[in-house]
């Protein structure tokens, strides 16, 4: 039995709890609510963060706000396995200390990412044979979600997927005459995959292409893809992904490494596109 214990808030999804203490193999221990959030009928509030964690094996995350970078390297060090329901905005030094927190303590680390859910992009179905050549065109959402978020969520799922440490990246990014920003970004890996993604801030069809020795796979969409695949349960899987990953004790998938690639890879792009006179 694996025992889960909540820190939510007002956007905190109330069916999404009590989903989760019908799951399989879990028990809720409770829930701790910041603000003048009202705990749900059926679970035991605590009074204190430290109180929970002391209480579960697995704490959960389950807030659309920021995260404090405190808040998870304490529950780090109490050596609790962490699922995070948002991306957390953590400076690269900051998250390298998390990385040795994390291996230190021995536990599993997930964070919910959207693109996980792309059918073709989602690690917990493909495996594809690497090395793999990915050629990615899209358009940035850009009325949910601002686009250096997005490619932080986008390019840390294709890392996922590839499984590798980024060795090189070429970035090359435009604004065109009517303020629209084309970028396009050739990352390489140390496992020889490559990624050739193309995005846009005009909204145009999409396109993917996936090539490994088995053969290629490729789909379009008409959409941003941040919006093709909508939320569909999506979190409820993430987190019945995560209890398996603590099932079988397969911490290769740690989130905070590919944490790191992605936040540099965003970090490349941001100087690249500042030299050229460009905000990102």
């Amino acid at each position: 039995m694996i025992k889960l214990g909540i820190f939510g808030d007002q956007t905190t999804n109330p069916e999404l709890l009590y989903q989760l203490k019908k799951m399989p193999e879990v028990g809720v221990t409770g829930v701790y609510f910041s603000g003048n959030t009202i705990v749900p009928d059926g679970f035991t509030g605590f009074s204190s963060p430290t109180g929970l964690m002391d209480s579960a094996d697995s704490i959960l995350i389950l807030s659309d706000k920021s995260i404090s970078n405190d808040l998870v390297r304490l529950i780090l060090r109490k050596s609790k396995h962490i699922y995070l329901k948002t991306m957390p905005n953590f400076h690269i030094s900051e998250i390298k200390e998390l990385i040795d927190l994390e291996k230190e303590a021995g536990i599993v680390t997930f964070i919910y990412n959207p693109f996980n859910f792309i059918p073709y992009l989602d690690p917990f179905i493909n495996k594809y044979e690497k090395p793999l050549l990915i050629n990615l065109r899209t358009c940035f959402e850009g009325q949910v979600i601002k686009p250096s978020h997005e490619m932080l969520l986008l390019v840390t799922a294709l890392n996922r997927l590839v499984q590798s440490n980024y060795k090189n990246i070429a970035v090359f990014g435009l604004n065109t005459s009517g303020k629209k920003l084309i970028l396009n970004l050739r990352v390489e890996y140390n496992n020889g995959c490559v990624i050739n993604l193309t995005l846009s801030e005009e909204k145009m069809p999409g396109h993917c292409e996936i090539s490994d020795q088995n053969g290629i796979s490729n789909f379009s969409f008409q959409t941003p893809l941040y919006l093709s695949y909508p939320y569909l349960n999506q979190e409820y899987t993430a987190i019945s992904n995560f209890v398996r990953h603590i099932q079988r004790q397969d911490k290769k998938a740690n989130s905070f490494d590919n944490l790191l690639s992605g936040v540099q890879i965003v970090h490349d792009i941001r100087e690249h596109l500042r030299f050229n006179g460009i905000v990102f």
